[in-house]
C-alpha cells in the first residue's frame, strides 16, 4: 500500500462516520410518522406540581405511567395535554401513596428505545472498532515501507558489483614476490609490457589479449600473479570471485557484470591507469552451457557467463583493461570463454619443481630467523608435489613451532636460576630442521597425536609399525620405488601413521616399472600384518585404493597390460567409464578389462608376499627400532637397510613375473652365495613404456606417501 492509497483510505473512513452520523435510522427513513403524536408534545412538569394535583385535584389524574429503569413519570390528565415528571427516588413511593389513596390509576413500561438500522450498526462498528483499525492500518503501512525501501536496497546491492580495490589494503605485490612459475611470469611480462604503453609489439600490428586464463592446481599462486600483474603496471587491481556472480535472482550475475566492467572503465578514465580485472574460480560461472533447462541447464548462471561474453566482445584494444580469471578445471569451460578473442592468453601455473620450491622457500622465510642447521634446498627436496600455499603454510607452522620452543625454553632455564648471557648460548633462536619437518608434515597428515599414541595399546601400535614396515622395505628393494625419506607410527589427525618415499629429482613421467613398483608398495602393509602378525585390519583400504587405481590406468589409458596400446579412460582421473552407460565398446572389452587390472593387482601382491616373507628376518630387526623410535628419517633408515640388507642381494625387477621370482627365491634358499650372481633371473618381462603425451594430472604425480593407516569406523 502506498502513500496515496493509504491516504485515500483514511479519508473514506472519516467519511463513512460522518455520513452515517448525520443520516436518519432506516425505521425512520422508512416511516417518519411512525413516531407518536404524543411523543412529540409532551411538556415536563415539576414533582411538586404533581404532588399537588394528586393531593388538591386528584381526579385530574387520568393515569401514572413509571418508566422502569428511569426516573421518569408519565402523568395522562384528563383533557390535558400528557406532561412527564422527574421524581426523585425518594419521592417515588409517596407518588404511589398518594395515587392509591387517590384510586389514579398506575402502570410501569420499559424505557423507549431506538430501534438501530443499518447505518447505526456501521456506526457502531466504526465508533467500536475504527481506532484499532487505523491503529492496524498504520502499523501495516510503517512495516510495509520500510519492506520495501529494504527491498529496494537489496535489489541495489544485489545488481551492484563487489569488486574490490586491494590498492588500500594489501602490500603492492610484484613478480618478485612470485617464485616456482618462470615459464608463467615470462608470458605474463608480455601483458605487463602492453599495459605500461609498450609500442614494441604495436609496431608489428600486435595487440593485448582481452583475457588471459591463469589455469592450475590450487595454492599454486594464481591469485598472486595476477596481483603481481597489477603491481608491476601500478594499475588498480579489482577481485571478484566467481561465486559472487551467483545468486537467486536470475538477472542479478548479469547485472553485477555490467556493473563490475563499468567500475573498471571508470577507473581507467579516472586514474589513467591500467586496469587488472581479476575473477577468480571462474570455472563457477563459466562452465559449459547445457542445450537447455530440461537437460540441466542453469539459466542465471548462463545468463551471467552470456554477459561476460558480450562485455568482453566490447571490449576496445590497448584501453588500459585487462581480464583475467583464474580456474583449476579448464576441461570444463564453455568453449565460447576460452576462444580467441575472450580469454586466448593461457597461462599453465603448476606445480613447482625442485628449484622453484627453492625459491618459494627463500620468498616464506624471508624476515624469519633460521637456524644453521636449516637449507633450504634440502627443504625443496623433502617438499615434492607440494604447491606454494603448502609452503606458505609449512613455514608459518614452523615459525610457531619454534617460538613456542623458545619460548619454553627461556622459562625453564630461567626457573632454573641461569642468567641471560647463559641462556642466549644454550637456546638456539631461530627455526630448527626438525621444526620445518613438523610443518611440513602437519600441511599435509595434521598435528601429531602424541596423547594417542600414549593411549594406543600395544597391540595397536606394533600392528602399525608392521604395516609402516612393510611400506618402506619394499619401497627400497624393488627397482622403480622411491627412496624412503620418512617413517613414523605416530598418529596424527589424518593418518594413523605413514611411510614417505620421494624420488631423487623431479618426475615428469611413469614407466611401467615405476607404476608396478607403486603398487607393489602399496601391497606391502597388508602382507606384513599377515605374515608377522597373522592378521589383517581396515587400515589397508586407502593402500587398496591407490593400487587399484594405478591398475586401472595402466590397463584403460596408458596401455601397460596385456590388452595392448589402448586408452579407454576419460580427461577427469582414473577411468570407470566402462562399468556405466555411454561407452564406445563392448562388453566384452569391458569384462578383459575388469580381468586385466585385477591381474596387475593381484600378481603385485603375490610378489609382495613372497619378498617379505623372504625377508623376514632382517625387516624383523627394523620393526624392533621403529617401535621403539617411533619416527625414522632418511638417514637412519639407509643405515639400518645397510645392516640388515635384504637377502636378494639386490632390488627385485617388478616386470619379472611369480614364477620367476619363486624360482629365484628357491635358487638363493638352495645356494645364499648365488645371490649377486642371479641378475639374469631379474630380466624384465616387457619393455618399460613411458606414458606418451601424459595429461597434466600425470605431468608432475604426487609423492609416494602411503597414508596406510587412515581411519575407518569398525563394525
Amino acid at each position: 500500500m502506498d502513500k496515496k492509497a493509504f491516504i485515500w483510505l483514511i479519508a473514506v473512513v472519516i467519511g463513512a462516520l460522518l455520513i452515517g452520523r448525520l443520516m436518519p435510522s432506516s425505521s425512520q427513513t422508512a416511516n417518519p410518522a411512525a413516531k407518536p403524536a404524543a411523543t412529540a408534545t409532551v411538556e415536563q412538569v415539576q414533582f411538586s406540581d404533581l404532588n399537588q394535583m394528586l393531593s388538591h385535584n386528584p381526579s385530574e389524574v387520568k393515569k401514572i405511567t413509571f418508566v422502569n429503569g428511569s426516573n421518569e413519570v408519565i402523568v395522562e390528565r384528563a383533557g390535558k395535554p400528557v406532561v412527564k415528571v422527574a421524581v426523585p427516588s425518594e419521592g417515588k413511593q409517596l407518588v404511589i401513596s398518594k395515587a392509591a389513596d387517590a384510586q389514579v390509576a398506575m402502570d410501569a413500561k420499559d424505557e423507549a428505545k431506538k430501534e438501530p438500522g443499518g447505518w447505526d450498526y456501521l456506526i457502531a462498528i466504526l465508533v467500536n472498532f475504527g481506532p484499532m483499525i487505523l491503529i492496524f492500518l498504520l502499523i501495516f503501512w510503517f512495516i510495509g515501507r520500510a519492506a520495501r525501501n529494504q527491498q529496494a536496497q537489496i535489489q541495489q546491492q544485489l545488481s551492484r558489483s563487489s569488486g574490490q580495490q586491494d590498492q588500500s589494503r594489501i602490500q603492492k605485490k610484484t613478480f618478485a614476490d612470485v617464485a616456482g612459475c618462470d615459464e608463467a611470469i615470462k608470458k605474463l611480462q608480455r601483458v605487463v609490457k602492453f599495459l605500461k604503453g609498450k609500442h614494441t609489439f604495436s609496431a608489428f600490428g600486435a595487440r593485448l589479449p582481452k583475457g588471459v586464463l591463469l589455469a592450475g592446481p590450487s595454492g599454486t599462486g594464481k591469485t598472486l600473479l595476477a596481483k603481481a600483474v597489477a603491481g608491476e603496471t601500478d594499475g588498480i587491481f579489482l577481485s571478484m570471485s566467481g561465486s559472487d556472480f551467483v545468486e537467486m535472482f536470475v538477472g542479478v550475475g548479469a547485472a553485477r557484470v555490467r556493473e563490475l566492467f563499468r567500475q573498471a572503465r571508470a577507473e581507467v578514465e579516472r586514474t589513467k591507469k591500467p586496469v587488472v580485472l581479476f575473477i577468480d574460480e571462474i570455472d563457477a560461472v563459466g562452465g559449459k552451457r547445457s542445450s537447455g533447462t530440461a537437460g540441466g541447464g542453469h539459466q542465471e548462471r548462463e545468463q551471467t557467463l552470456n554477459a561476460i561474453l558480450v562485455e568482453m566482445d566490447g571490449m576496445q584494444a590497448n584501453t588500459g583493461i585487462i581480464v583475467m580469471a583464474a580456474t583449476n578445471r579448464i576441461d570444463i569451460l564453455d568453449p565460447a570463454l576460452i576462444r580467441p578473442g575472450r580469454f586466448d592468453y593461457h597461462v599453465l601455473v603448476d606445480l613447482p619443481d625442485v628449484l622453484g620450491r627453492e625459491k618459494i622457500f627463500g620468498i616464506h622465510t624471508k624476515g624469519k630467523p633460521l637456524a644453521p642447521d636449516v637449507d633450504l634446498k634440502v627443504l625443496a627436496q623433502r617438499t615434492y608435489g607440494y604447491s606454494g600455499a603448502d609452503i606458505e603454510a609449512a613455514c608459518n607452522e614452523a615459525a610457531i613451532l619454534a617460538a613456542e620452543r623458545v619460548e619454553a625454553e627461556v622459562a625453564a632455564l630461567r626457573m632454573a636460576g641461569k642468567n641471560e648471557q647463559e641462556i642466549n648460548t644454550a637456546v638456539v633462536r631461530g627455526i630448527m630442521l626438525l621444526e620445518f619437518d613438523e610443518g611440513i608434515d602437519s600441511t599435509k597428515y595434521g598435528e601429531a597425536r602424541r596423547s594417542r599414541l600414549a593411549s594406543m595399546s600395544e597391540d595397536d601400535k606394533r600392528n602399525t609399525t608392521v604395516h609402516e614396515t612393510g611400506h618402506g622395505w619394499l619401497s627400497d628393494n624393488v627397482e622403480g620405488g622411491d627412496p624412503v625419506v620418512k617413517i613414523t607410527n605416530v598418529p596424527r589427525e589424518r593418518a594413523l601413521g605413514y611411510t614417505q618415499s620421494q624420488p631423487e629429482g623431479d618426475r615428469v613421467s611413469l614407466t611401467r616399472k615405476q607404476a608396478l613398483a607403486r603398487i607393489i608398495m602399496s601391497m606391502g602393509g597388508r602382507v606384513a600384518q599377515k605374515i608377522f602378525l597373522g592378521t589383517v585390519d581396515t587400515g589397508a583400504s586407502n593402500d587398496f585404493k591407490q593400487a587399484t587405481s594405478m591398475a586401472k590406468r595402466m590397463v584403460t589409458e596408458w596401455g601397460m597390460s596385456r590388452l595392448g596400446h589402448i586408452n579407454v579412460g576419460d580427461d577427469e582421473g582414473p577411468s570407470m567409464a566402462y562399468a556405466g552407460a555411454g561407452v564406445s565398446y563392448g562388453q566384452e572389452l569391458a569384462n578383459e578389462i575388469d580381468r586385466a587390472w585385477r591381474e596387475i593387482v593381484e600378481d603385485c601382491y603375490q610378489k609382495a608376499y613372497l619378498m617379505v616373507e623372504f625377508d623376514r628376518e632382517s625387516m624383523q630387526a627394523i620393526i624392533n627400532r621403529l617401535h621403539v623410535a617411533e619416527t625414522i628419517l632418511a638417514p637412519e633408515w639407509r643405515g639400518l637397510i645397510k645392516s640388515h640388507p635384504s637377502k636378494f642381494g639386490r632390488k627385485i625387477n617388478p616386470e619379472m613375473s611369480v614364477e620367476e621370482l619363486k624360482k629365484l627365491i628357491a635358487e638363493l634358499k638352495a645356494n645364499p652365495a648365488a645371490a649377486p650372481a642371479a641378475e639374469e633371473a631379474a630380466a624384465p618381462a616387457e619393455t618399460a613404456v613411458a606414458p606418451e603425451g601424459p595429461a597434466p594430472d600425470d605431468a608432475a604425480p604426487a609423492p609416494v606417501i602411503e597414508e596406510a593407516d587412515l581411519e575407518e569406523p569398525k563394525a
